[in-house]
């Protein structure tokens, strides 16, 4: 199974890659495809963080792409500040589009995939702030 953790011991998704019963987020879609849309743009994420009252899967794809987009726009703002670099201004842009791509199939195919210090800050925060959310999904409700 896929699975968060050892600390966290919860349980996203079956061995088969298919979603479980409980599949839905509270907007009323699956899963994968409203976490997958979290990496669309930066508004995006935002929203799905603050609506999203069910699944633990949707919030921590939310969160880490708002961290993600973030430490994208301070890397672009620095470049733009530093003298001796400041062509590269385009390098953060190339970076974020990647990241979208890669990060919106990892979400659709259910993985929970965790960028290096973003990732388990990310998962971290997700189940530290909603024990709810954890104890549904362990209790597969």
């Amino acid at each position: 199974m896929h699975t968060a953790p050892a600390d966290a011991n919860i349980v996203f998704w079956s061995t088969t890659g298919k979603m479980d019963d409980y599949g839905k987020s509270s907007t009323g879609l699956d899963e994968n495809i409203v976490a997958a849309a979290s990496y669309i743009c930066i508004a995006g994420p935002i929203l799905l963080f603050w609506i999203e009252k069910r699944s633990a899967f949707v919030k921590f794809h939310a969160l880490q792409s708002m961290l993600g987009f973030a430490l994208l726009g301070i890397l672009w703002l620095l470049i733009k500040l530093v003298h001796g670099i400041w062509f590269l201004w385009w390098a953060p842009g190339l970076l974020a589009l990647y990241f979208s791509i890669s990060m919106m199939y990892r979400a659709y195919y259910g993985e929970t995939y965790k960028i290096p210090v973003i990732g388990p800050l990310a998962l971290r925060h997700v189940y530290d702030t909603n024990p709810e959310i954890a104890e549904s999904e362990a209790n597969g409700v």
